[in-house]
């Protein structure tokens, strides 16, 4: 009996240790990567230059395929005055027009403000903390972010 219990354990530990990459595999196929974050923010900025501010918000925030929002990956776009305002975002429409410099992630950080402290023209990126799409959890996260017309282009990889 207690070998049939001992065997029935080490094939269940198996079956979980064989088991486990293949899960581990299968989140990770849900992930973007950093270079695709930069590939999403540089279409974006594209698509703003050929077909104007109001056409391409409208696109990123209510028609994001798959340029715009891909995986965990998402465009958002700031106003880089007024506290950099969030005028278009692919992943949550509820958050335009709120003020970023308001949101706070739980380590303390000024989000809005680490965003316009480190944006640049040739992006940066920028860390905090945010709510994951995937696990609905606050995680640490890069957003690689572009400062363009006034305004900071931006996409982020969680890292869960």
């Amino acid at each position: 009996m207690i070998k049939a219990v001992t065997l029935n354990v080490a094939i269940f530990v198996s079956v979980l240790l064989l088991a486990a990459p293949a899960l581990a595999d299968k989140h990770a196929q849900k992930r973007g990567t950093p270079a695709q974050a930069q590939a999403i923010v540089a279409k974006a900025v594209a698509l703003f230059d050929k077909v104007g501010m109001k056409a391409a918000f409208d696109r990123f925030t209510n028609r994001p395929a798959p340029e715009f929002k891909h995986l965990d990956l998402y465009i958002f776009v700031l106003k880089a005055a007024e506290g950099a305002r969030i005028v278009a975002h692919a992943q949550t429409r509820s958050l335009i027009g709120t003020n970023a410099s308001t949101l706070i992630d739980p380590g303390g950080l000024n989000i809005g403000n680490a965003a316009l402290a480190k944006a640049t023209a040739k992006g940066a990126w920028v860390d905090y903390g945010w709510k994951d799409p995937i696990t609905g959890k606050v995680v640490p996260k890069s957003s690689w972010a572009v400062l363009h017309k006034g305004y900071i282009f931006g996409c982020g990889v969680h890292k869960p």
